[in-house]
C-alpha cells in the first residue's frame, strides 16, 4: 500500500481553518460534502462573531479569540522561547497561552 502524499508535508499556509466557520456564520454557506457540512453545522454553534473577529465559546462561557495557524505557532514559539526558556509540556504551554 502506497501513500500518494507525504505525511510530513506541511498544510497549505494560505488555507485558513476559520474560513468555513466564517462563511457559515456570515453568509450561511455550507461545504459541498454532506458529512462535513453536518459536522460544521454542529460545531458552529459554539462560535460567535464579535466586531468581525471569530470567537469560540468554551463550556464555561469564556470567549477565546480564534487566530490563524501561523499566528498560533508564533505565539506558542514566543511563549516557549521566552526569557525563562519555558520547557513545559504542550498542554501546560497552551494553558499558559490563554492566561
Amino acid at each position: 500500500m502506497e501513500l500518494d502524499e507525504d505525511p510530513m508535508a506541511e498544510p497549505d499556509p494560505l488555507a485558513d481553518w476559520r474560513t468555513p466557520y466564517l462563511d457559515y456564520l456570515l453568509r450561511e454557506v455550507l461545504l459541498t460534502n454532506k458529512m462535513e457540512a453536518q459536522q460544521l453545522a454542529c460545531r458552529v454553534k459554539s462560535f460567535v462573531i464579535i466586531e468581525g473577529e471569530l470567537y469560540k465559546r468554551s463550556h464555561a462561557k469564556i470567549l477565546h479569540r480564534c487566530i490563524p495557524i501561523e499566528q498560533g505557532r508564533l505565539l506558542l514559539k514566543d511563549i516557549h522561547g521566552g526569557v525563562c526558556e519555558h520547557h513545559a509540556a504542550p498542554r501546560t504551554l497552551v494553558r499558559s497561552t490563554f492566561r
